[in-house]
Formats: structure tokens, C-alpha cells, sequence
């Protein structure tokens, strides 16, 4: 696989291979490649496209890397589906490409996506408000929040309603979901929230995954007794640290999210549950009853202390409730250097 990582995304962008290089690829073909897309049934699969919800940037890599020729796709009905779409060797995990021919897009003040076209709708059926408020002079408003890198690819964010600014000297763009996105790609991390809108800088509480988590403290020879045991433990700290550290780093890639690194971390004493309201039954954040049930915690990652003790009442499955007492300990993250801008 490290050699199928390394060819595979150039030799489908039909970039210089060495010969070596090109006959341990089509070694791997034989032996694991082909027959993995067998298993997966992706065998006779010549292009593919992914779009909705953003996938991994490793997942995505993944399938590039054994030759299936997928791309990432932007679209919405009321643009006739297109609007976006990676080009053939301007393949890129994080962006969903450039525009479609005949496709016009521009960034409002407020970091919206707005796109007009041949192919837009006409309006909705029997409801002018609706359209009145979706068209502004042909523009159509997406909803959706993103910008256009240095190549003209648009890279999405988030939900437009969802983005803010941080109060910072720079009014570093704000998109919660993209971050948490980041951070729950790790295989550590179940669930993330964070914060920072109107505030310095971004703080984040993590849920770590109970089964990866655990696995890998027995690997490292670390016994526990529950989640908030695990989740308490230093060295979980220290791991929870590097895969945040690594999310920086991406966003240091980025020059508009580059002021939005994490900087405060703490792992919650309990998994976010919906049955405690924290979460919808799709596990989506319900950010109105975090900052209301955790507003201690909130302020306690934009204050001086470097550990907050919490007493909370949970709900058990069994529809018992309880009392979980901890004491949580809060780090500081060092922000990576932003990169310098390519000539």
C-alpha cells in the first residue's frame, strides 16, 4: 500500500513514473490491488464520483491509490446538478474542483458560495418568496460556505449559517463543522465540538473512541476501567494532542483558515449521547444544549486554569441515571507555522 500511495494518484494524473516504480505497481495490480477491487467490487470501475458530505481526505487517497479514478463532485438541483467538478490531472482531496463550462461562482462578503448559469432553475414551484430569497439577480445563494484557492478550485467549509468569525485581530473565518470534520477523520476521535465564534481563538472538546482508544492503550500496555478512566489518562492526552497537532497543520496549509488552528483541548469525563440530548438520533451536534449543559467547561478553555473538576448526571441505557465526578485536564496546543505562499 505504501507503494500503491506513492504511484498510484501520479500515475492516474499520467505524471513521470520511474520503470522500477511502474513495475512495483503493476506487482502490487497482481497480487493486491486487483484483487481487492474484486473483493469490493470495483473491478471493472473506470471513474467515480463522490459527493454530499466530504469524505476523508485518507479515504479518498485510498481508492486514488489503487487506480479507481474518483473524483470529488459539487452540485445541486437547483443548478441542473453541476456546478463543480475535478478535472483529469487537477485531482485534489480537499477541494470539489473548478467550474463547470458555462458555470459563473463568486464569494459573498459573508463567505457564501453564489453561482449562476444556463442551468439554473427558474424558481421554486408556487413560491416566490422562496425564490426571491434563494436568486439575487441571477446569482443563485448555495448555502453553503467555501473559497477559491490559488487555482480556482472551491474548497467548501461548511453550512454559510454556521460560519462566524473569530475575535481575533484578524477575524479569522470560523466554520466549526470543517474542523470537526478534520479531527473526527482520526481513528482516535468519535466526537468533537468546537468553539470559537467571537471568541480569541478555537477550543475543542473531543470524545475519544472507546474501542480504537482502547485498543491501542492495551497495545501500550495501559489498563483502565471505564471511559472516563481512559479518557483521563496522560498518555491519551498526549495522543489526543497529535492527531489535533496534525489538524493544524493542515490548516496552516490553508491561508484563510490558517487563524483558526486549535490552540485549548479537553477530553470530556462522558461519550456525547442523544439520549442525554447532546447529539440528534444522526449524531449530529446539537450546539444549543452543549454551550447550555457545558457552559462551565466552555469558559473554563478560554480561562487561565489548567484542569476544571465537573460533577454531571448521566443517563444509563438501562434508564438509570448516575453521577459522574472528574477532574478534566486542559492543554494548550501550540499553532504550526503558517506555510509560506508558493512564487
Amino acid at each position: 500500500m505504501n507503494v500503491a500511495q506513492r504511484v498510484g494518484s501520479r500515475k492516474l494524473a499520467k505524471q513521470p513514473i520511474s520503470a522500477w516504480e511502474r513495475l512495483l505497481y503493476g506487482l502490487g495490480e497482481l497480487l493486491v490491488y486487483g484483487p481487492l477491487k474484486d473483493n469490493l467490487g470495483f473491478g471493472r470501475i473506470r471513474l467515480a464520483y463522490t459527493a454530499g458530505e466530504a469524505i476523508g481526505p485518507e479515504i479518498f487517497t485510498f481508492y486514488r491509490s489503487l487506480g479507481i479514478n474518483i473524483k470529488q463532485l459539487y452540485g445541486m438541483t437547483e443548478a441542473s446538478v453541476f456546478v463543480c467538478v475535478q478535472p483529469d490531472g487537477e485531482v485534489k482531496p480537499d477541494t470539489v474542483g473548478t467550474a463547470m463550462p458555462e458555470v459563473e461562482l463568486k464569494i459573498s462578503d459573508a463567505g457564501e458560495v453564489l453561482y449562476r448559469s444556463p442551468g439554473v432553475f427558474m424558481g421554486y414551484y408556487k413560491n416566490p418568496e422562496a425564490t426571491a430569497e434563494a436568486m439575487d439577480d441571477g446569482w443563485v445563494h448555495s448555502g453553503d460556505a467555501g473559497y477559491l484557492d490559488e487555482h480556482n478550485h472551491l474548497k467548501i467549509i461548511d453550512r454559510a449559517r454556521d460560519v462566524s468569525r473569530l475575535a481575533d485581530e484578524s477575524e479569522t473565518l470560523f466554520a466549526p463543522r470543517y474542523i470537526e470534520n478534520k479531527l473526527k477523520f482520526s481513528q482516535f476521535i468519535k466526537e468533537a465540538v468546537v468553539h470559537g465564534s467571537d471568541r480569541p481563538f478555537v477550543g475543542v472538546f473531543i470524545n475519544i473512541d472507546l474501542e480504537a482508544v482502547g485498543n491501542w492503550s492495551e497495545r501500550q500496555g495501559l489498563a483502565y476501567t471505564s471511559y472516563s478512566d481512559l479518557a483521563a489518562r496522560p498518555e491519551v492526552y498526549d495522543l489526543i494532542q497529535g492527531e489535533i497537532e496534525r489538524v493544524n497543520a493542515s490548516l496552516a496549509e490553508e491561508p484563510q483558515m490558517t487563524g483558526a488552528q486549535i490552540q485549548r483541548f479537553l477530553i470530556l469525563h462522558k461519550e456525547l449521547d442523544p439520549d442525554d440530548g447532546e447529539l440528534t438520533r444522526t449524531r449530529k451536534v446539537r450546539r444549543g444544549v452543549i454551550a447550555q449543559k457545558y457552559g462551565e467547561l466552555i469558559t473554563a478553555l478560554y480561562g487561565d486554569d489548567d484542569h476544571i473538576a465537573i460533577e454531571a448526571q448521566v443517563m444509563f441505557e438501562d434508564g438509570r441515571s448516575g453521577t459522574v465526578r472528574a477532574d478534566l485536564q486542559i492543554r494548550d496546543v501550540a499553532p504550526t507555522a503558517a506555510l509560506a505562499a508558493a512564487p
